[in-house]
């Protein structure tokens, strides 16, 4: 009897140990598995953060162009508040013409600049006065925080502003340790006395209700697990919080927790880490958070919904006081402190608009640009912050021109479609940064962005570049030079005939070549091509910057050679110029997390053609406008000499317009995406988008500057005076007095 009791026992022990050995086998497997996880997600990989796009900062420059209707737009896109007294960031006093905005603090890419006091004052059309105010420091530039745009990955569910630990306030700090856990630094990941108290309440109840949990844990949770309220999660978490203890010491670890904590929801998208949850409840840097809102943001981390402070102000204040007397009674916080922080309301601003972009045509360019220079990998996990020159007032200008006028094209005009579309582009006259990119006549539209994708035949929108090569050559071509306006054909050597013709099907015999532009006959301009050989217009294309292969036809000079709205921008942005060729990228400055200057994208330029044959051709262009193709152009915007090109191709199916003023070129084109005809023509369609544009942006006669080389002569007493190349006037003519 007892040997088979001692059997039994044998027995028993040995399954003991083969159970226990499994279960050491399994441990030591989840360790294994669970610091692998660690090191490949935490260390390599800790968080996805798309980069973020910002537009271009509104600076303030005494004698800038800048009106009041501006100013207050900028500052509802940035949602600053007008208040009687502008005490906090993000609010400003408004009297009459004078102006006092408290400008957030921002981490521009020249460095961070804190909040301060901005005092202005504007008197018609420009900012007459400009100065800081209540602080002694002296700012280079004065300026606001530049609009979000989006993110380089729109998808991503979480936003964050990653900071380090350096920066974040040391109230902050004592708050979050005091309130969560206040052994932090002596524990290995797990609190016993934590444990212990949380395992009875769990038993007592007969479920989980109730953890124990350290910050380290709750990193664990957050960033490894799930809240799945169970004993396996409960012992995997405090695996993973030991191993992390083990891999990482504590000034990381409580790093990595105040990035990645959830406190609070904004639209679709989580706000997640103290960074990014002290710009949206406060409108403040963290290093400008105050003792109270320090307070405020720790009571967000006990139930984000439940302590939200917008809708339960009396329970985001009660904890907040709590947080405030458990720092006074651990002796983080003076007496004085305690009681100043406590008669404090909760100062959280309004709630701002959601962070989904309204430009996707804009964010579709800047992360082309962007994927040229950066790998996805920097793009989505980095927290790059990205400066562009994007201008959101000329942005939303452009978008309101362009689905309005569509919109009437379509209920005014009957032969025109529902599905016609269109695109608009604007750059900066004098330096060619990319202000505004409409792909759609929706703005909000994500979709094909027709503004840089979209390749169409310009019709007679390329034309000023054929008179501007043969202009070139002031030897052979000059302003009253004769051109052959009658028709002909040319045999192709596949036996195919080109019998190019005018718009009014009519021949004008001989006429002069500045004529022949401005009301764009096809048959002369086509001959001054063949006079001047296409493979010399190819060349001087590409001399102009376009880069994609070009045909060498009779009717590249017509426009049958496909472009975007963008490449053609870039051609007139050497007109705009004066003769250079502008390299200048959307994207100007990209910095990390830690404001550390990644790259700047200055602009380039390069003088391609003289500036007296561009002088001549946007005489010209001028010409178009008041008299020409583009006639049609609203009286007022005649008073401002602004320079301009209609085109229209075969059966109507593209309507374009391409020109300029003192600030602002723009493209538009208008076209239907399946190539049929729209039954416009560029001066009925796309210049009425145009027009509407300029009639809100520009205030100031365009002055083209008459270049050195450049005399005016006439014939006879009488005779009209007109420019020339000097050393080209012809003998029959004088210079003007």
């Amino acid at each position: 009897m007892s040997k088979r009791i001692e059997e039994k026992k044998l027995s028993f022990k040995v399954i003991l140990y083969r159970i226990s050995l499994v279960f050491l086998v399994f441990l030591i497997g989840l360790i294994i598995y669970s610091d692998a996880e660690i090191q490949q997600k935490f260390a390599v990989n800790r968080w996805l953060v798309p980069a973020k796009i910002y537009a271009r900062p509104m600076t303030f420059m005494e004698g800038s162009r800048l009106t009041v209707t501006q100013l207050e737009q900028e500052l509802q896109l940035l949602n600053y508040r007008q208040v009687i007294k502008a005490n906090r960031p993000g609010e400003y006093e408004r009297y009459d013409t004078d102006f006092i905005i408290h400008a957030r603090g921002f981490q521009f890419a020249d460095g961070f600049v804190p909040a301060r006091k901005i005092s202005l004052t504007i008197s018609g059309h420009a900012l007459t006065k400009a100065k800081l105010l209540d602080q002694p420091e002296s700012f280079s530039t004065l300026r606001l925080d530049p609009a979000l745009i989006g993110r380089a990955n729109p998808l991503v569910s979480e936003d964050r502003e990653l900071v380090s630990l350096k920066k974040v306030p040391p109230y902050l700090l004592d708050a979050l340790l005091v309130s969560e856990d206040r052994d932090y630094y002596d524990h290995w990941g797990i609190s016993l006395r934590g444990i212990i108290r949380a395992l009875g309440q769990n038993i007592s109840e007969g479920k989980v209700t109730q953890g124990g949990s350290t910050l380290t844990q709750q990193l664990v949770k957050n960033y490894f697990l799930t809240n799945e309220r169970s004993l396996w999660r409960k012992g995997r978490e405090a695996i993973m919080a030991m191993i992390l203890e083990w891999r990482y010491d504590k000034d990381e670890i409580l790093e990595a927790y105040i990035n990645e904590v959830y406190l609070g929801q904004q639209g679709g998208k989580a706000i997640h880490g103290f960074g990014r949850a002290s710009r949206f409840y406060f409108d403040r840097d963290i290093t400008e958070l105050s003792l109270s809102q320090a307070a405020t943001l720790v009571a967000l981390v006990r139930g984000p919904s439940y302590y939200e402070p917008r809708r339960h102000p009396d329970r985001a204040l009660d904890r907040r006081n709590l947080i405030l007397d458990q720092l006074l009674e651990h002796d983080r916080i003076t007496d004085v402190q305690w009681e100043d922080a406590r008669q404090k309301s909760l100062q959280v601003v309004p709630a701002s608009k959601t962070g989904k972009s309204r430009m996707p045509a804009v964010m579709g360019m800047v992360r082309l640009q962007l994927k040229q220079r950066y790998t996805l990998e920097q793009l989505n996990h980095q927290d790059l912050s990205v400066f562009t020159s994007i201008d959101p007032l000329v942005q939303e200008k452009a978008e309101a021109a362009l689905s309005q006028r569509v919109s009437w094209l379509v209920q005014n005009l009957p032969a025109t479609s529902q599905a016609l579309q269109g695109a608009i582009i604007v750059s900066d006259r004098r330096n060619g940064d990319i202000l505004a990119v409409v792909g759609d006549k929706d703005p909000d539209f994500d979709g094909f962005n027709r503004a840089i994708h979209a390749y169409r035949q310009t019709g007679s929108a390329i034309k000023p570049f054929v008179y501007l090569s043969a202009l070139e050559r002031a030897s052979r071509f000059n302003w009253i030079s004769k051109l052959d306006d009658r028709s002909f054909s040319l045999t192709a050597t596949d036996g195919s005939r080109w019998e190019p013709q005018n718009y009014d099907k009519t021949e004008h015999g001989e006429v002069p070549l500045n004529q022949a532009l401005v009301h764009s006959y096809n048959l002369s301009t086509a001959r001054l091509a063949m006079q001047l050989g296409i493979d010399t217009l190819v060349d001087s294309l590409y001399q102009y910057g376009f880069e994609r292969e070009l045909k060498a036809f009779p009717s590249l000079a017509l426009g049958a050679q496909e472009m975007s709205p963008y490449e053609l921008l870039k051609l007139y942005q050497v007109l705009a110029t004066g003769g250079m060729e502008v390299e200048s990228s959307v994207v100007k400055a990209v910095i990390t997390a830690e404001g550390q200057l990644l790259d700047r994208y200055p602009a380039t330029a390069e003088q391609v053609v003289s500036a007296e044959s561009v002088y001549l051709v946007n005489l010209m262009l001028q010409q178009v406008v008041q008299e020409g193709t583009a006639k049609w152009t609203p009286s007022r915007l005649k008073q401002l000499s602004l320079t301009g090109k209609t085109g229209t191709t075969d059966e109507l199916k593209d309507s374009w317009f391409a020109g300029f003023g003192n600030d602002y070129l723009a493209v538009v084109w208008l076209g239907m995406d399946d190539n049929q005809p729209t039954g416009l023509t560029g001066a009925t369609g796309a210049l009425r988008v145009w027009s509407d544009f300029m009639l809100q942006m520009e205030s100031t006669p365009l002055d083209l500057q008459s270049p050195s080389g450049i005399v005016f002569a006439k014939t006879g007493w009488f005779g009209d005076c007109v420019p020339f190349v000097a050393g080209y006037v012809p003998e029959d003519y004088s210079e003007c007095d």
